[in-house]
């Protein structure tokens, strides 16, 4: 749904008149907290932000429910490792998965907040520590998938810089390369997997080192930000909405006591109504 403003008010004023009435208050805020809205093609979260005339609105009413409980199936278990399939929503600690999981483990490695995915665990402090030393010698090979904002002209491509801080947003901190050459190494690789309708695109992303946000930078600098992330992009060409970023980690292989080890993820629910 999209218009036109036709006098000065609030945005929470002209979402009421325009909707049906079977849409309460309690659906609009959480179809605003989810990036439902858009003022002049910028992400609006603000219920109480001024309209003036001749601003356009775009809303797409998600269907976000109620807070429920986060599932974690398990992709894979023996003696020493644990695999999830991490939930959008889910914080990468230790205490916070011993605490849903009910039993002792430890984090491999991380995803964000709102990445799903293939997540690694020991299950113990001593194989924890075996396994982060893989990450770190890049010894792990992973493979994340994205939809992004608009299509990339070439097939593929190879992203190496270095990140340095760059700022805050909402209690976060924004990474960015920097021009000069000074920061942690970072280096992605990327293949075109599917243009989505033209403005939008599946991703195909090989980190081959693990700074924080590195991807999610890495696109958003070659001028294709995932969608929807409001942490590295203001304004999106696509009309895809979403309320998370679309990032998910789909794959992760390598060696363990001898044998290979590959672990995957399939899509989560609203990759799929994406695609």
């Amino acid at each position: 749904m999209k218009w036109r403003v036709s006098r000065r008010s609030r945005l929470i004023d002209a979402l009421r008149e325009k909707v049906s009435s079977s849409y309460s208050a309690r659906s609009l805020k959480r179809t605003l907290e989810s990036n439902g809205c858009r003022v002049n093609g910028r992400i609006e979260r603000f219920a109480s932000v001024q309209l003036e005339r001749g601003d356009w609105v775009e809303l797409a009413l998600l269907e976000t429910g109620g807070r429920e409980a986060l599932s974690y199936p398990v992709l894979y278990e023996d003696q020493e490792l644990l695999v999830l399939n991490k939930p959008a929503g889910a914080v990468c600690t230790d205490a916070a998965f011993q605490k849903a999981l009910k039993q002792r483990v430890y984090l491999a490695h991380r995803l964000d907040k709102d990445t799903t995915g293939v997540l690694l665990f020991g299950k113990n402090p001593a194989v924890a520590k075996e396994l982060q030393e893989l990450f770190e010698r890049r010894e792990m090979e992973k493979e994340y998938l994205a939809v992004v904002d608009g299509v990339p002209k070439a097939r593929s491509g190879e992203i190496k810089s270095r990140f340095v801080k760059k700022g805050n947003f909402e209690g976060q901190t924004i990474w960015g390369s920097n021009p000069a050459g000074i920061g942690l190494y970072a280096e992605t690789r990327w293949e075109l997997e599917s243009s989505l309708g033209g403005d939008a695109a599946l991703l195909r992303c090989f980190p081959q080192t693990g700074r924080t946000h590195q991807i999610r930078v890495h696109l958003a600098e070659m001028g294709h930000p995932i969608l929807i992330d409001r942490q590295y992009a203001s304004r999106f060409r696509s009309s895809i909405v979403a309320a998370r970023p679309l990032l998910h980690a789909s794959r992760l292989q390598f060696s363990w006591r001898g044998k290979s080890q590959v672990f995957m993820s399939e899509l989560p629910a609203d990759f799929n109504v994406t695609i």
